[in-house]
């Protein structure tokens, strides 16, 4: 009966290790066609007036940009996460892409409770800048350069895991 169960362990191991390998593999090779300088952007206005750089916000800590859609099924259950991430520790600008004007955003965003930081890319400047083809998608911005590309559902472990890459590679 021991052995059994031990092997399941194993096994069980293996296939997560098998997992994180392939997912880090596929979100290595959807970075390849990130932009190289997150200064591409230039200066961005948030919902709330505030004129910011992500150029500059990330080369005082990693950030986690978050592309999303107010109508985005994916994004129901992405942004929750990422709205936790959201911390002294940890920053995150997030861009609605599709969404409508500012006003629509601002009413989604504040009927759904969510604290971060977001740009409303009404014009669609931004998603092609970054060339975001789904939502969501997230990467790290860490040190003016965009890293860890990854689209779809993506876990709180993950994006803190991704964070923690970006940091540990400065």
């Amino acid at each position: 009966m021991k052995r059994s169960w031990r092997r399941r362990f194993t096994s069980g191991l293996a296939y997560l290790l098998l997992i994180g390998v392939v997912v880090t593999a596929v979100d290595l090779w959807r970075s390849r066609d990130l932009p190289t300088e997150v200064a591409a952007l230039g200066a961005m206005t948030t919902l709330g007036g505030e004129t910011i750089s992500l150029d500059a916000m990330s080369r005082q800590q990693p950030v986690l940009v978050y592309v999303w859609a107010s109508w985005c099924g994916v994004c129901r259950i992405v942004s929750p996460m990422v709205n936790l991430i959201d911390a002294p520790h940890a920053r995150v600008v997030s861009i609605a892409i599709a969404s409508g004007p500012n006003a629509r955003v601002a009413g989604y965003v504040r009927e759904k409770g969510y604290d971060f930081t977001v740009v409303n890319d009404e014009d669609h400047r931004l998603a092609q800048i970054l060339a975001v083809g789904v939502t969501p998608t997230l990467m790290v911005a860490s040190q003016g350069k965009l890293r860890f590309a990854t689209a779809g559902i993506t876990t709180l472990p993950g994006m803190y895991l991704r964070l923690l890459l970006a940091r540990l590679g400065d």
